[in-house]
């Protein structure tokens, strides 16, 4: 995949909102929740980076009021000076700007709600022990650290655990498709009985003696609706929504237009190929079914 669509979005696009419907943010939460069920470890993420931009909000402030110098930012914004100058826990003058009590709440709620056992979104998906090292940094009665680099191992681990285990899923669900779960069993109904109709219809031609070819021919709709449905439950792609309307599936008829440049040539190729497909093999049935000489009984 890297090698034929390397030019596909990567997952730090995704996360800092720089990509377009499909493979946006938005569209990314819910095949995480719906889909592979692990939503927590996104919501941790986003939540994560909430943290951290409060800090670079925070310590912007105690530049501009004069805490922090120049010097003490030459390093970036986590840097072990810069944390040393901030341990003195400065006073924020104005209320619009974060203060240090709001870093600590803030901290506070990551470990409430994603950390300790049987959080209401606990993120199981991290290491025992690396969540029990981050309980323990921020219950400390003195000296608690509330700043992003006390979180940042388990940050690259999430990003890392998505990157392996839900990004790649998520891309063949949006890249390579457009349709939902539910729509994919809609479609394996419809099908079915779609091609069961075609079957009866065409041996009542045959048993009722029809001729062949003529009034027999038009088993192909049928045969039609039937394998194109079958074809999009197969592949998860409906080839005439991205060719006529240029639709993406959100949730069950929610839809998306498609505007990432490299997946809508991807989903129009895909498409094409699929409807070709479904075409051809429905005409090859419907000739077979025409072919048969009539037999009246």
């Amino acid at each position: 995949m890297s090698d034929v669509h390397s030019d596909l979005p990567t997952l730090d696009q995704v996360l800092s909102r720089k990509t377009l419907p499909p493979v946006c943010l938005y569209n990314f939460y819910i095949v995480m929740r719906d889909r592979l069920k692990m939503e927590e470890v996104l919501d941790f993420y986003l939540d994560l980076q909430h943290h951290e931009l409060l800090w670079k909000k925070y310590v912007k402030a105690m530049h501009r009021t004069g805490h922090l110098s120049e010097t003490d930012l030459s390093e970036g914004f986590q840097s072990p000076r810069l944390l040393s100058r901030l341990s003195q826990h400065p006073p924020t003058l104005d209320e619009k700007i974060p203060s240090r009590k709001d870093l600590s709440d803030s901290a506070q709620r990551l470990i409430l709600r994603y950390l300790v056992p049987s959080a209401t979104k606990e993120v199981t998906q991290l290491p025992i022990e690396l969540r029990k090292m981050l309980c323990k940094e921020l219950e400390k009665e003195e000296n608690a650290r509330d700043d992003p680099l006390l979180f940042a191992e388990a940050k690259n681990y999430v990003f890392e655990y998505m990157q392996r285990f839900a990004y790649p899923k998520f891309l063949r669900l949006k890249v390579w498709g457009n349709v939902t779960l539910y729509q994919q069993m809609g479609r394996l109904v419809l099908g079915l009985v779609s091609l069961f109709a075609a079957l009866t219809t065409s041996l009542s031609f045959i048993f009722l003696g029809y001729p062949q070819w003529g009034t027999r021919f038009w088993i192909l709709l049928p045969f039609w609706i039937g394998i194109y449905n079958l074809l999009t439950f197969f592949t998860g792609l409906d080839p005439l929504w991205v060719l006529l309307f240029n639709k993406s599936e959100t949730t069950t008829f929610k839809f998306n237009s498609i505007k990432q440049p490299q997946v809508k040539r991807i989903l129009i190729s895909r498409s094409i190929w699929l409807l070709t497909i479904g075409i051809i093999i429905s005409i090859i049935c419907t000739i077979i079914f025409c072919a048969i000489p009539p037999h009246r009984l």
